[in-house]
């Protein structure tokens, strides 16, 4: 039997300490320590050297935030305690299906990590119940099938997001630490969601915003999408190269997943892993933004030409924007400039409408009101700005006058794959 004295805590950014004598058995699961070797921001550390932090340090924050809030919503009679044990567990294990490098490889395999956490859970069934959890309560969250899990993935509000903007903001040295503390003691769970006060609104605007700043500065930031698309690049070399089982990709920690790619013999791959790791990273030479706002890209006097392109152009590239279609779109433009098609890479900012804010519910003495509705032209700025982001770049590891050069030739022919 444990000592009553007994204490063991976690220290995590920027300040928390989280007691971990409850979720021991969880944590201390391979699949949860896992999440130690598993960036949170991916190739975002490229630019941001600070952005280090990982997905363990995440899942204890949400955690620890879920927890205090589900606390707060027993005492006020808006949670059983029974949803607040699981409820938290569900934050605790949100990430626990990412693979390697997060979202990177989503899009080469026919999983998605909450697919792949539904799959984990079952695994760590004896784990769960231990920690006083129920396992097929958690699945049903995994599942989005029951209303409380907006407490943990609200995208405005949720603990996911509270958790992983404090904690970027900290680690990349970027934007303001959102007022949590204001949230906190005016956020209630209430008819299936999480509506804040109205005497705190301008609390959860300013965490919208936040997400918004956040999202331009740092998530769609130049050098880390080409990053991003140059390890898929490699990723989808090697995968090739070799019958892998999708799940066992997903097993991989960051560190496994680049060791492969180290070790293997492929000569693209030993090229191209070298340049990664030396940063030394495909230039752009061609980039396309919406017409009438070309001049939000920045030259520095280097040679990239900038063309506009339509509305239209940039719905039909978000068509073709998987690593399968780039692939080829990137092989045929290497024929057209002769040069290894390893070498060029294409790499869209087509997502943003993910990025569109939702609506924030907000409550007058627990009447529901929409700030869509009632602030309409508040989220009309915030969606028009979203638009001067998007872009689609040619890069090269090598010479950029190649794409520059070409680049009338480059966009006839990818107007020509597109349409």
């Amino acid at each position: 039997m444990v000592s009553k004295y007994y204490k063991k805590y976690i220290r995590i950014p920027p300040g928390e300490s989280i007691d971990i004598r409850p979720i021991m058995p969880i944590i201390e699961h391979p699949r949860f320590e896992r999440l130690r070797h598993v960036s949170q921001l991916g190739t975002t550390i490229f630019i941001f050297p600070g952005a280090s932090h990982n997905r363990f340090e995440h899942a204890l924050g949400v955690y620890s935030k879920a927890l205090r809030f589900c606390k707060k919503m027993v005492d006020e009679g808006y949670l059983t305690k029974f949803e607040a044990k699981n409820v938290p567990l569900f934050g605790l294990l949100h990430d626990i299906g990412h693979g390697p490098f997060s979202h990177l490889i989503e899009e080469l395999t026919p999983y998605d990590h909450d697919k792949n956490g539904a799959k984990i859970i079952d695994e760590m069934k004896k784990e769960i119940k231990k920690a006083g959890g129920d396992p097929t309560f958690i699945k049903k969250l995994f599942a989005h099938k029951n209303p409380l899990c907006q407490i943990i993935m609200d995208k405005n509000l949720g603990m996911d997001k509270l958790d992983y903007l404090e904690r970027d903001v900290f680690h990349t040295g970027f934007g303001q630490r959102p007022d949590l503390e204001s949230v906190f003691n005016y956020l209630i769970y209430l008819k299936g969601g999480l509506v804040i006060d109205k005497k705190s609104l301008e609390s959860a605007k300013q965490i919208q915003r936040l997400y918004l700043y956040m999202y331009k500065e740092v998530h769609l930031h130049k050098s880390s999408l080409i990053a991003q698309r140059f390890l898929q690049k490699m990723i989808m070399i090697w995968l090739s190269r070799h019958k892998i089982d999708p799940l066992e990709l997903w097993a991989l920690n960051d560190q496994e997943i680049m060791a492969k790619l180290y070790t293997d013999s492929d000569e693209r791959l030993k090229f191209l892993y070298t340049a990664y790791i030396q940063r030394n990273l495909p230039m752009t030479g061609l980039v396309f933004r919406i017409d009438t706002k070309q001049s939000r890209e920045r030259l520095a006097g280097k040679k990239i030409k900038v063309i506009g392109e339509s509305q239209k152009f940039f719905d039909q590239v978000a068509k073709y924007s998987s690593p399968q279609a780039l692939e080829i779109i990137e092989k045929k433009i290497a024929d057209l400039i002769s040069v290894p098609a390893h070498t060029v890479i294409v790499v869209p900012t087509v997502s943003t409408r993910r990025f569109i804010p939702k609506d924030i519910l907000y409550h007058d003495d627990g009447k529901i009101i929409s700030l869509k509705k009632s602030q309409t032209e508040y989220f009309k700025g915030m969606s028009d700005e979203l638009n001067s982001y998007l872009s689609l770049r040619v890069s090269i590891i090598g010479d950029r006058d190649k794409i520059y050069n070409n680049a009338k030739k480059i966009h006839t022919l990818i107007n020509r794959e597109i349409y």
